[in-house]
């Protein structure tokens, strides 16, 4: 068999990959339950902030398939050019100093520029600048523990009560048992403990995020946001989405009436927290100012405050 022949046997195969992929690509650009309509690679974005993040993400992944089509390319050619031929013989050839100075310098600048562009991402979304409450933030606490999602809300006062680790109660249905809320503090009395999370749509939402068990991730694909929920640890983390999750989702009849059937964005756990970790599935509903009003007071009108005038 000639050499051309052997060059060209995995060909095939390569343009199977490909249109494989191609059709992967096409499935995915239809619109999802629980993500929305997506592009050729990731659901909508709906968080301005993390625009940067998309940027940098398809920055990287298109960089990477040039250079790879471009070694693949150089690898064929070179396979080719210097096959083995009768009479050929190898020729001993020392390295180029200006040629491996090159392919050593434009790697470095190619990171040195990522690593730039990464650091500024990650104060624009990290810092503590911009993680710190001012007056027109909502403020709440997410909580994971196996396996499901518990959002802690303030109540009339504004103020989030403390959780105490002998409160928490593994054997109740109650979630304000579960993470163990502190009922008996001042700013815990009015609190509201759901397992459902609700923000209102542009407006800065700071959320404090903590484990009461082991290791996992909040995960909210549609802002690209990803952060570990530790036992013992507060992190903090921040999201402002700029539509409702009706607006990119959709709506639905079996979904709640208070939300004008609107259907919510995924919450997933991306980290092995154990058995169930598969099931472990938030909601979260991106609703206009009077809706997420509505939901706090129909929370609220479950809490037993002993005063009729305490509610929400």
């Amino acid at each position: 068999m000639s050499t051309v022949k052997k060059l060209l046997i995995p060909i095939p195969a390569l343009a199977f990959t490909l249109a494989t992929s191609m059709g992967a690509a096409t499935a995915q650009a239809q619109p999802q339950e629980t993500t929305g309509p997506r592009g050729w690679w990731l659901p909508e974005n709906v968080f301005p902030a993390a625009q940067q993040i998309d940027l940098l993400f398809n920055f990287i992944l298109y960089l990477t398939v040039a250079i790879c089509i471009t070694v693949f390319i150089t690898m064929a050619i070179f396979l080719f050019k210097y096959r083995h031929r009768p009479g050929r013989h190898g020729v001993f050839i020392r390295g180029n100093s200006k040629l491996e100075l090159v392919w050593t310098l434009i790697p470095t600048v190619i990171l040195a520029l990522i690593a730039a562009f990464s650091q500024a991402t990650w104060s624009n979304i990290k810092q503590q600048p911009v993680i710190t409450k001012s007056d027109d933030t909502v403020e709440m606490e997410v909580i994971g523990r196996q396996f499901a999602w518990y959002f802690h809300y303030p109540g009339s006062d504004g103020q989030l009560g403390p959780r105490q680790t002998s409160l928490i109660d593994t054997q109740s249905a109650d979630p304000e048992k579960l993470i163990g809320l502190d009922r008996s503090h001042p700013d815990g009395i009015d609190d509201i403990v759901s397992p459902i999370m609700a923000v209102p749509v542009n407006t800065k939402v700071l959320i404090k995020l903590s484990s009461v068990d082991v290791i996992h991730s909040f995960f909210l694909p549609n802002f690209r946001i990803k952060q570990d929920a530790m036992p013992g640890l507060n992190a903090r983390v921040w999201i402002e989405a700029d539509r409702t999750s009706a607006q990119v989702i959709g709506t639905s009849p079996d979904e709640m009436d208070m939300f004008d059937y609107a259907k919510p964005f995924d919450i997933v756990c991306a980290e092995l927290c154990g058995q169930g970790h598969f099931k472990m599935r938030g909601k979260l509903y991106v609703v206009t100012h009077d809706q997420y009003e509505a939901f706090l007071e129909e929370e609220a009108s479950y809490l037993d405050l002993g005063d009729e005038d305490e509610g929400y």
